[in-house]
């Protein structure tokens, strides 16, 4: 999940940056495709950009199959929601050819809809959860449209922002992380602890070295227990580098809940 928030992080960076100098749209808009679809491993994705209710530019990610069955649903359903209702966002989980999911989100120019970037996957999934990375993309590309067309550019969305975005999905990447954790490791970890502590109970029956051991165990236990509990508690992780260039949290300096 962190790598993820990287690469989101990465990719608005690049958008903002191509904003600011000389660019080709159909470029951009290719590279914000095929990087936002490999993100979110999408089978598909487009993104199409009208004046007036008329095309000027499209442009597709993915394989022929799966680009003809959004190209299907672009025609038939989303066409006439953006450009007839004004629709602000559209989640859909839909049956065609097997389950799939589906979402269209605008490119805005000020407050006029003028395009709007559409992906889809195969099978059940929550695809609102990437509403605000999905939200950054079409707030940018609305961006360079106003100024590829000599429009007031309004609103920039900097890089302190763009970090702001991806801090939160971060942290919930963690908080998901610390659940998992307290669900998947503290359930057995109670059965471990539980029957240590059983042991020792008899620990006149036992040996010294297997009391000893014991107790080792029983420590090592509620040490584990108690850094997943700390990780829930998290809400501005510290990370420090780790291995070969990785990161990982400092449980003791990121700050925690009952920290002021």
């Amino acid at each position: 999940m962190r790598e993820k928030a990287y690469q989101q992080f990465d990719l608005l960076r690049r958008l903002i940056l191509k904003t600011n100098q000389d660019f080709r749209l159909p470029e951009m808009l290719q590279e914000a495709l095929d990087s936002a679809c490999q993100i979110m491993g999408l089978q598909a994705g487009y993104i199409s950009v009208w004046k007036e209710q008329k095309s000027l530019l499209q442009v597709w990610f993915g394989s022929a199959e799966q680009r003809s069955i959004l190209e299907q649903i672009e025609k038939n359903l989303l066409e006439q929601l953006w450009k007839g209702y004004k629709v602000q966002s559209l989640y859909l989980n839909l049956e065609l050819d097997g389950s799939k999911s589906l979402f269209s989100y605008p490119v805005k120019k000020g407050e006029e809809i003028v395009g709007a970037i559409s992906g889809i996957c195969s099978g059940p999934r929550n695809l609102s959860l990437e509403e605000e990375f999905v939200e950054a993309i079409g707030n940018q590309l609305g961006i360079a449209l106003a100024k590829l067309e000599g429009f007031p550019v309004g609103k920039v969305v900097t890089e302190a922002e763009v970090e702001k975005t991806v801090k939160s999905a971060r942290m919930n990447a963690i908080l998901e992380t610390a659940a998992a954790l307290n669900h998947e490791i503290n359930n057995p970890l109670t059965a471990v602890l539980g029957n240590a502590q059983l042991l020792l109970l008899q620990g006149q029956k036992l040996s010294p070295e297997v009391v000893e051991k014991l107790k080792a165990i029983e420590e090592s236990a509620l040490r584990i227990r108690e850094v997943t509990l700390r990780l829930m508690q998290i809400i501005e992780p510290v990370t420090v580098e780790y291995a070969s260039g990785m990161r990982m949290i400092d449980i003791e300096k990121s700050k925690k809940k009952d920290e002021k």
